[in-house]
């Protein structure tokens, strides 16, 4: 198999053209494995109900070390990597043109992608799941079944995952791509909610008078939490005890100190702040104060009601 490959003129033109598919970063949102997106947020975006993620700093910072963690792994293996490949190049499966990745990095003299993070997560002894569907669908559609994911972990640690290609996994998630792409970015229909932020989206508000009965999972749930709000109440009675007994133990002082002079806690004053007293302004001037006031939507209460005995 030989994908087709894209070579846009410029970063917007990339971003254009990346739009008329899924690319490599999407498919843990599609399979519901990704920490910080779902199938839901992913339709919004791709079916422009709701604007492309703005760049933030963590995504500026691995834009930025990229090359730095490549030239570290360079040092370390003594392999090359193809100066083009930095480029934002696009392959586009041959027989699904809407898989289309953009691998960091393609090694020079042997096929084998090298995927690239600079991330503050604790990579442990294995590659997180996220990230190894990334890498299986780049390797799945470019057809180089070969690959690395390097990485730079809190600014200090280098590390590396060989990743072997997994058949099964990466049609596995084809499959889902291909689901996704035609049943809910092309034929409309909207992902369930995987998680409360999609539920928040999708219903907002709760319906007034409306009830629903407790089955026997949510009934364990409840009897869970209202044991650990009572150890973590009593825990908050300890916890505020011994805070005001070092209270009354350094008075008007600043700090508490070791032997060594070093600080184990402070106790300080804030400074004096001055605050806007609305409730006289509103009495004092009620057309100006209702120029500026807006309406918000309420947000849900979630609270678990005392029982009888309780």
């Amino acid at each position: 198999m030989k994908p087709i490959i894209i070579k846009p003129k410029s970063h917007d033109e990339w971003l254009k053209a990346r739009e008329a598919g899924i690319g490599a970063s999407e498919v843990a949102a599609i399979l519901g494995l990704s920490p910080w997106d779902s199938p839901f947020s992913l339709w919004l975006r791709k079916t422009h109900q709701v604007p492309p993620i703005e760049e933030n700093d963590a995504m500026r910072r691995g834009h930025y070390l990229e090359d730095a963690v490549v030239q570290w792994w360079m040092h370390e293996t003594g392999e090359q990597v193809i100066k083009a490949s930095a480029a934002d190049i696009i392959y586009v499966h041959p027989d699904h043109p809407y898989m289309r990745v953009t691998p960091d990095r393609i090694v020079k003299g042997r096929k084998k992608i090298l995927e690239v993070k600079s991330t503050s997560i604790s990579m442990g002894e294995t590659i997180p799941v996220y990230y190894m569907a990334q890498v299986q669908y780049q390797m799945y559609v470019t057809g180089i079944h070969q690959a690395e994911l390097i990485y730079i972990q809190g600014g200090l640690t280098f590390g590396r995952f060989i990743v072997e290609y997994d058949e099964e996994f990466a049609e596995f998630i084809a499959e889902k791509v291909t689901e996704f792409w035609y049943n809910n970015v092309l034929g409309g229909q909207e992902p369930d909610a995987i998680n409360v932020a999609d539920l928040a989206v999708k219903v907002p508000k709760s319906t007034p008078e409306k009830s629903i009965q407790a089955d026997d999972t949510a009934l364990a749930q409840i009897a869970e939490i209202r044991a650990k709000k009572a150890q973590y109440e009593a825990l908050g009675k300890e916890i505020e005890a011994l805070t005001d007994s070092l209270k009354m133990f350094m008075t008007d002082s600043e700090a508490l100190l070791d032997e060594s002079g070093n600080i184990l806690l402070t106790w300080k004053s804030g400074k004096d702040k001055t605050s806007f007293d609305s409730k006289t302004f509103a009495a004092e001037n009620p057309d100006l104060y209702a120029k500026y006031c807006k309406t918000v939507p309420g947000a849900r209460s979630f609270l678990i009601k005392k029982q009888k005995g309780e």
